[in-house]
């Protein structure tokens, strides 16, 4: 009896149930498919931005168009042509994505549809879990896939923030030499190096070989910028359709100096976020505070095709993340710019982890039905290093009208590192797309998880325990094609996710919640205006348990539910054939917390979620001005909620990007000179809000400066 059949009536059952049935999201899941890189694409003044078909995990290649999810992503050519650095950066083009960034402009927590993702639930490389809450170069990637909405019955227990999935480069199609030679101001000069091809030519044996270094004064006074990454990749055919490919990657970066971080409300003593002062100012950061991180990752898959409609793959993955974390906090004490500077955060400076793919993909024919069918398994294993001792130190107090600048004192030692925590969780992934006819079909999908999460004293004694089996988390969608051009879908999705952490400072430190339950209703429609023009629009609404400290109590504990409810309109490809290429939209958003526990909170705001954001970039390449091309990229978020009792707001801002480029041939080889001002208008806002829970500040909230006005100029020559 195939999948659908069994989880509609599966399905029937469990949304009568309340939500302590064990359930998470099964069709929601996707991760985009890689982008090719071939030796001369990043030379074309006319970019690719491709929208025609997606990796989504264990539901195989499918066409975009006909996927009953929100699935947007980012290019290699978009993320080449802006000379974007960093993930975070690059994230920032997706109009349902907001950062939360977190000690550095390298760490930080993406949120998706206003839900915040976890340390490793939803964040993949290639399809497998990995360490979201540490740097990783965007060098590296030929693209980033988001699926927005719940996606446990694809993936397993996470929360409803989706899944970010960076797809690595792969050897190319053709010979491939590429020098670059980068700039940022205030003088961070960046070298790259990136060759690939098969040996011997056309052989079976692909490599590439990606060397970057950039180091300088970064933009604020006094910091300072160091960044080296190593990225290798070998694939062999093996024949009769098996292929085997692996990477190595090796990251380094260090940034200090840089603004630190604005602790304010609760039990800061302050009650309103401050206004954003010029980044640049001297004294919001200090000389030598910052952060160190490394990343090493390896990763290997075999792939077979069995040439009769039928795929395979199985994969695994190992990180560590060693992250030395020094930066700066300026906590408010009151609502007249008094605040106390204090040195480092406490924050686990050593992540492991270890995750698996296994996956087949077919297609048969029973009673008159065609099938699409999944079958397979994913899942990790991490572990959580944390600190003996405290790192924090007070440097002094400050000013906003007169931010003081401190004599650099030593990080002192943190009595060693101890196992505090560990999570392991394991799904089996079942589907079926049931096509009755050309134009009607029902997609189901449903994992059963094992999940168990423990958190241990310096002692090694263990301080909590959760342990989860048959998790049951199930996704059925609604799909209707009236035309070829044409898809409109519906979807019910219920997820099962672990419970939050308590953060470090709270009565119950590190302390695993009980398992929450989520739950996605959604509608949308997808036009595929021509090959290279996809237009998509959806509506959605998701709830979700939410933690805080309590104040009076210091406990961290579940206060209420978060309901999120919006519209998300997007588009990518060429508005105009070979002149004009867009990427991006608007989402609207409407967070509130629901029944909360907490006096003056319900049915608030949610902190940091903008009821509107837009991100859309533009690349005029018409052939007319023979290999000049023009880019143009606006962001805007409307205010934020900066308190939970909604008796603050950061403001709304928006950003505009210009850049230009320009493609000719150079003795016989291609060049491209390409030069972008990012927030041409030197607009002061802050680019992240967030509740202090998830970014080191039990109890109070927090927020990040945004970049300032930066110019980026590169050479790129092609031998």
């Amino acid at each position: 009896m195939p999948v659908c059949a069994l989880l509609l009536a599966l399905s029937t059952t469990v949304h009568a149930q309340d939500t302590a049935a064990k359930q998470a999201d099964p069709c929601d899941v996707q991760q985009l498919g890689t982008v090719k890189v071939t030796a001369e694409a990043g030379y074309k003044t006319r970019p690719d931005y491709d929208t025609t078909r997606a990796n989504v995990g264990p539901l195989g290649n499918v066409a975009i168009k006909d996927a009953p999810l929100s699935i947007t992503m980012l290019p290699g050519q978009l993320l080449l042509n802006q000379q974007v650095r960093t993930v975070n950066d690059a994230l920032r083009n997706l109009p349902s994505v907001v950062i939360r960034d977190q000690q550095g402009l390298e760490v930080s927590r993406p949120q998706s549809r206003g839900f915040v993702s976890t340390i490793d639930q939803n964040t993949r490389m290639d399809g497998l879990n990995i360490i979201g809450t540490t740097a990783h170069a965007a060098e590296s990637l030929a693209g980033i896939e988001v699926l927005n909405g719940i996606a446990g019955s694809l993936y397993g227990p996470e929360t409803p923030a989706g899944v970010f999935n960076y797809v690595l480069k792969r050897p190319p199609g053709q010979s491939l030499v590429r020098l670059v030679a980068g700039y940022a101001s205030r003088g961070i000069f960046t070298e790259q190096v990136d060759v690939g091809g098969h040996a011997p030519a056309n052989g079976r044996l692909g490599y590439r070989l990606n060397i970057v270094h950039g180091e300088g004064a970064d933009y604020a006074p006094g910091s300072e910028a160091n960044r080296t990454l190593f990225s290798g990749a070998l694939d062999y055919d093996l024949g009769d359709g098996t292929v085997v490919e692996t990477n190595i990657l090796h990251y380094d970066t260090r940034a200090t100096g840089l603004p630190g971080s604005v602790v304010y409300f609760g039990t800061s003593g302050s009650t309103r976020l401050p206004g954003a002062l010029d980044p640049v100012t001297p004294g919001l950061g200090q000389p030598g505070a910052g952060t160190d991180l490394r990343t090493n990752t390896v990763l290997a898959r075999v792939k077979h095709d069995f040439s009769n409609g039928w795929t395979f793959q199985v994969g695994g993955l190992y990180e560590e993340a060693v992250r030395h974390l020094s930066g700066i906090t300026n906590r408010f004490t009151n609502d007249r710019g008094d605040y106390i500077v204090i040195k480092n955060f406490n924050s686990i400076p050593r992540y492991t982890i270890a995750s698996n793919l296994v996956q087949v993909n077919g297609h048969v024919r029973w009673l008159g039905t065609e099938n699409d069918l999944s079958i397979g398994t994913n899942g990790f294993s991490d572990h959580r290093n944390c600190p003996r001792k405290s790192t924090s130190v007070v440097l002094g107090r400050g000013n906003l009208a007169h931010p003081p600048v401190f004599v650099t004192r030593p990080k002192p030692g943190n009595g060693g590192l101890y196992r505090c925590g560990t999570l392991a969780e394991q799904a089996l992934v079942v589907g079926d797309t049931m096509h009755f006819t050309r134009q009607w079909a029902v997609q189901a999908v449903i994992s059963s998880s094992f999940l168990r999460a423990k958190s241990f004293d310096k002692n090694g004694d263990t301080t909590s325990s959760d342990i989860l089996h048959h998790a049951i988390s199930p996704t059925v969608s609604m799909i209707y094609t009236p035309t070829a051009a044409l898809t409109a879908y519906a979807n019910w999705a219920h997820s099962v996710e672990p419970g939050d952490r308590a953060p470090t400072g709270t009565v119950n430190a590190r302390e695993t919640l009980g398992v929450y339950h989520d739950k996605q209703y959604e509608v949308g429609a997808k036009y595929a205006v021509s090959d290279r023009l996809l237009l998509t629009a959806d509506a959605f609404r998701m709830t979700r348990p939410i933690a805080q400290t309590i104040t009076s109590s210091n406990v961290f504990a579940v206060i209420g539910t978060q309901r999120n409810r919006g519209v998300e309109f997007f588009a990518q490809g060429d508005l105009m054939p070979h002149q004009l290429s867009i990427l991006g939209g608007v989402t609207y958003i409407d967070a509130r917390v629901d029944g909360s526990r907490i006096p003056g909170t319900d049915h608030k705001l949610v902190v940091g979620v903008p009821h509107l954001k837009s991100d859309i970039s533009l690349d005029w390449h018409p052939r007319f001005l023979g290999g000049v091309a023009f880019t143009g990229s606006v962001h805007f978020e409307s205010r934020r909620a900066a308190t939970n009792t909604n008796n603050s707001f950061a403001p709304g801002y928006s950003t505009l990007d210009l850049g230009v480029r320009y493609v000719t041939p150079f003795f016989g080889q291609a060049l491209v000179v390409r030069a972008r001002v990012v927030n041409v208008s030197d607009r002061h806002y802050y680019s992240a809000i967030a509740d202090g829970n998830i970014v080191g500040s039990p109890g109070a909230n927090t927020a990040y400066y945004g970049k300032p006005r930066t110019f980026l100029a590169s050479i790129e020559v092609d031998l």
